[in-house]
């Protein structure tokens, strides 16, 4: 087994380290949230305006994250703590290091809940998919997803899975156990291998999906809907500041900044690795997975008539039966959330990475195993109580399924919280907590390690890109992450 606690573990290649940032990127939020968000707010429009954001705010504290990993070596706090002695400074600054740390295990908490209902539609469409060929022979292949049922029935799927708590708990825990299992093994015996098996998997899905959906789908309306420029949609936003906070704010998460993440996966690199020319990479590609996944999905919603949507219920309700009543859709449906199922396990890696990497090095030895095993068996036992608060308080049939787990709001008094569930107020704290730890973050880059070590650490090939760096980690990136914890925080909760 091969243990993390010393600083000479580094990724075998570039390309591997490129790979398992790409995949700690992307998400699920890639494929349910930013295409929405998008098409929403301005559509193309709005894309350009979140592409700028990304360019001042997400790019600076990506390079900052991970030359902070990449100088300091160890754990994300252990790099913070290391490099602020170097510079004289206090070891408190690991407080963002902390945020993330603490962010990170949060949110695997409930995003393995939710991962867990993506691999029970694989299940579900995979055994529909089977059936459909054992009836009618490769001509199945041409059947839509859940062949043989209703439209109702498809519409029921949710609640009826959200219904079965064990059922929920069942492929949560088999979602931990595959997460704890890549992790327990390492960089290179572990992590390394995933990811350059499933995130080349990853794009060859999303390429075929997107195809089909530009051969099958409404392409048009999609195409429209994603990257149509609506100024009046963008500038509607602009005046209630909605649209700057999305942008913003997705610009932000949906690279994973403030988590560790990528300061964990920085402390891999090798020395001679082009820090910014990485970082230009794992930010472009990004997002170009957020827009091509929104050519690949809306066509087909527009397709059969349904509501764009976001969040769970176009993945797991609308997307559904989009597939429901395509041709083929039994096969394209089952590649969607074998896609999604991709994106879920790259990114939980990450996040669970980033404290068994801390509790490896505490120990001083080669822990790796047992702490992956004891940060999985806690995140399991509280997304056991997230899957039961996700249950809804009415079933498919009408029956009353009120217990304490799905109507306990942990601060439902506060207006920031109100009416949140234990699932919804982690989701909630996270999102303060991430933002938090990157406005440390930019400040500790900016502010605190000197100009000649930022130099030297990252590597820029110009002088002048190195200055423009300087001054956007400085001044811009703690305006706009201030901007997005003040509107989230005070500004929502108010206008509701």
């Amino acid at each position: 087994m091969q243990g993390t606690a010393g600083e000479g573990v580094k990724w075998s290649s570039r390309a591997a380290f490129i790979l398992a940032a790409i995949g700690s990127a992307v998400g699920l939020g890639n494929l349910w949230r930013f295409p929405y968000v998008a098409g929403e707010n301005g559509g193309g429009a709005f894309v350009v305006f979140y592409v700028i954001c990304v360019v001042l705010i997400g790019l600076p504290v990506l390079v900052a994250e991970l030359f902070i990993g990449r100088r300091g070596g160890l754990s994300a706090v252990g790099s913070v703590v290391k490099i602020a002695k170097a510079e004289g400074r206090s070891p408190l600054w690991a407080l963002q290091s902390w945020f993330g740390m603490i962010g990170a295990f949060i949110i695997l908490t409930f995003y393995s809940v939710i991962a867990g209902w993506v691999l029970a539609y694989v299940v579900m469409i995979g055994a529909d998919l089977v059936s459909a060929i054992a009836s009618d022979g490769l001509g199945g292949l041409k059947a839509g997803a859940f062949a043989g049922q209703t439209k109702a029935e498809v519409s029921a799927k949710l609640t009826e899975l959200l219904s079965d708590p064990t059922r929920m708990i069942i492929y949560h825990g088999i979602f931990i156990a595959g997460t704890v299992a890549i992790v327990a093994r390492g960089i290179k015996g572990g992590i390394e291998q995933a990811v350059t098996i499933l995130m080349p998997a990853f794009f060859v899905l999303l390429i075929i999906l997107f195809g089909f959906a530009l051969v099958e789908g409404d392409a048009p309306k999609g195409i429209d809907f994603l990257l149509g420029v609506r100024l009046d949609d963008l500038w509607a936003g602009v005046k209630n500041g909605s649209v700057i906070s999305a942008a913003l704010g997705q610009a932000f998460f949906s690279i994973g900044l403030g988590s560790a993440l990528m300061a964990t996966y920085g402390a891999y690199m090798t020395s001679d690795q082009d820090l910014p020319k990485a970082s230009g990479v794992i930010a472009l590609t990004d997002t170009a997975v957020g827009v091509i996944a929104g050519l690949a999905i809306f066509p087909i919603v527009f397709a059969m008539g349904l509501d764009a949507g976001g969040g769970p219920t176009l993945m797991f309700q609308t997307l559904p039966l989009a597939f429901y009543g395509m041709p083929g859709g039994g096969v394209f449906g089952l590649l969607f959330f074998l896609l999604a199922f991709f994106a879920a396990i790259t990114s939980s890696i990450a996040l669970l990475e980033t404290s068994t990497k801390w509790v490896d090095e505490q120990s001083k030895g080669d822990h790796r195993f047992k702490a992956a095993a004891i940060i999985g068996l806690v995140i399991f036992a509280i997304g056991v109580v997230n899957a039961l608060s996700q249950v809804p308080t009415v079933g498919a049939n009408g029956e009353d399924q009120t217990t304490f787990w799905n109507t306990w709001q942990p601060l439902g008094g506060m207006a920031l919280f109100e009416g949140m569930v234990l699932l919804d107020f982690l989701s909630a704290t996270t999102d303060i907590i991430l933002p938090v730890a990157g406005f440390i973050t930019a400040l500790f880059a900016g502010w605190v390690v000197s100009t000649s070590t930022a130099r030297e650490a990252i590597g820029f090939k110009s002088e002048v890109w190195f200055q423009r760096w300087r001054f956007l980690i400085r001044y811009v990136c703690p305006v706009g992450i201030f901007i997005v914890i003040v509107y989230s925080t005070i500004i929502a909760p108010m206008i509701g």
